[in-house]
């Protein structure tokens, strides 16, 4: 019996703080250094935190890095730097809005990517399709 309360115990908090973000950016390997790498993660973080309320234990920053000449824009060998953000469907859209124009500055000055080389985009996934901790994700407050 106390083994399923504290599991429900673990659901309640879990539904309270809103999981989920996961924010995947790929660079071209030698743009970030680790330093630059955290200190990218870091701003995301506290970004998502202030923005959505969620702990920041929740937000997942992964960095994937490519070789020279797999990176293109306009069909040219770029250095282009990409960020997508996996999020749960129900945000509205001036948040979403709000959150691309954040994101770009952060990316932007960390990277230091001619404007022409970066794209970022959201990605929202119903909460019925996405699991952490073991658990289906509750749907966004309000939606």
């Amino acid at each position: 019996m106390a083994a399923l309360a504290g599991i429900r115990l673990s659901q309640a908090k879990f539904r309270r703080n809103r999981p989920m973000p996961l924010y995947t950016i790929a660079v071209e390997t030698g743009r970030l250094d680790l330093a630059g790498r955290q200190k990218l993660a870091e701003a995301i973080t506290a970004l998502h935190v202030e923005m959505s309320g969620v702990d920041p234990a929740w937000v997942h920053v992964i960095f994937q890095e490519y070789e020279r000449g797999y990176g293109f824009s306009a069909g040219r060998p770029a250095a282009a730097v990409s960020l997508t953000l996996l999020i749960r469907t129900g945000r509205p859209p001036d948040y979403k809005r709000r959150m691309l124009s954040r994101l770009w500055e952060l990316v932007q000055a960390a990277t230091a990517a001619p404007t022409d080389q970066i794209v970022i985009g959201i990605q929202e996934v119903p909460a019925s399709q996405a699991m952490e901790m073991g658990t289906i994700m509750p749907d966004v407050a309000g939606s």
